[in-house]
């Protein structure tokens, strides 16, 4: 009985460690990539033509200034970025608009258009002297 129950917690340890090196190796990042527009001069700003998603009280939806239906989002995205090499969507939401339709709205953004770059507009980022978005360098894969 005793090698029994010996032989169980060996063999529940080692499945358990196992499991553990199991999901080190196979980690994948989860959840959504948040990237806040970074703050700039108005001499750095450019020429670029800024698309802006923007998520109305209502639960309606505006590109730049034009109101769209929430069955043509898809189509609409689709449409403004089929001949665009910089595929940058800056997303502004109402104080009121869930964090769950916030997401909604990039996820519908995401599955139209490939290489899509998405980021979160927020208030202080608005009163800057225009849009301009820096990634940040990729970081080394440190060791856990």
């Amino acid at each position: 009985m005793r090698w029994t129950l010996r032989i169980l917690l060996v063999a529940t340890a080692v499945l358990t460690l196992g499991l553990r090196v199991s999901k080190r190796l196979n980690h994948k990042p989860l959840g959504l990539s948040v990237k806040l527009i970074a703050h700039t001069s108005l001499s750095q700003c450019g020429d670029s033509d800024v698309i802006v998603l923007q998520l109305l009280n209502d639960r309606s939806f505006r590109i730049n200034s034009e109101s769209i239906p929430i069955e043509n989002l898809r189509g609409q995205l689709r449409e403004i970025f089929r001949s665009r090499a910089e595929r940058v969507l800056l997303v502004r939401a109402d104080p009121e608009v869930s964090f769950q339709e916030v997401v909604t709205a990039i996820d519908i953004a995401q599955g139209a258009i490939s290489n899509l770059y998405v980021a979160l507009l927020t208030p202080e980022a608005e009163r800057e002297p225009c849009f301009y978005i820096t990634r940040r360098p990729e970081l080394p894969n440190l060791p856990r």
